[in-house]
C-alpha cells in the first residue's frame, strides 16, 4: 500500500544548526566598546583620586611615625604637620596666616568635626608656641591631640574647585 497519508511516509523534522557565538553581531561590539570606555574612565578617575591624596597618605605615615616614636619631642611635630598638610591642599593665602581660634575653626570646618575648637586646639597651640624647655603634654593630652590630628587627616575635604 502506497497511501500518501500513511505515518510510514513521515520524515524527521530538520533542526537548523545552532547560531554560532562568533563572530559577534555588531551590537555586541558597540556594547563592548562602551563598557571598555566606562572601565577606562573609572580607572582613570580612581588613579586621579589616588594621586590627589598623596599628601594625605604621606601625612598619615608621618603621624604614624610620630605616634610610634613615643618620646615627647615627637609630639611637638604635630602642629607643623597639620599646617604643612593644609598648605599642600589649600591655597597658601587661605591657610598660611591662620592661627589660634581661626586655625582651629578652619581645621574643624574642613573635616566637619568639633575637636580643635575644644581641648585639642589648646594642646595644639601650646605645642606650636612652646619652647624646648617647656613641659610636654601628659600622655592623655598627647593621645587626644594625635587622635584629633589623625581624624582630621582622614576626614578633611576640599571645597569644590579647590586643590
Amino acid at each position: 500500500m502506497n497511501d500518501p497519508g500513511s505515518l510510514q511516509n513521515l520524515n524527521d523534522i530538520v533542526v537548523p544548526p545552532p547560531v554560532p557565538w562568533w563572530p559577534l553581531a555588531p551590537g555586541w561590539y558597540v556594547v563592548a566598546a562602551a563598557l571598555l570606555f566606562l572601565l577606562s574612565w573609572l580607572l582613570f578617575r580612581q588613579w586621579q583620586r589616588w594621586r590627589r591624596n598623596t599628601y594625605r597618605r604621606q601625612a598619615l605615615a608621618e603621624l604614624s611615625s610620630i605616634r610610634a616614636g613615643g618620646d615627647d619631642g615627637q609630639i611637638r611635630r604635630v602642629p607643623e604637620l597639620l599646617k604643612r598638610t593644609a598648605l599642600s591642599a589649600w591655597p597658601r593665602q587661605q591657610v598660611a596666616g591662620l592661627s589660634g581660634a581661626a586655625w582651629h575653626g578652619f581645621l574643624d570646618d574642613a573635616a566637619g568635626m568639633e575637636r580643635f575648637r575644644g581641648s585639642a586646639g589648646e594642646i595644639l597651640d601650646r605645642l606650636a608656641y612652646a619652647g624646648r624647655g617647656d613641659d610636654p603634654p601628659d600622655p592623655a593630652e598627647a593621645l587626644l591631640l594625635l587622635d584629633a590630628a589623625e581624624a582630621w587627616l582622614k576626614q578633611h575635604r576640599l571645597a569644590a574647585g579647590e586643590g
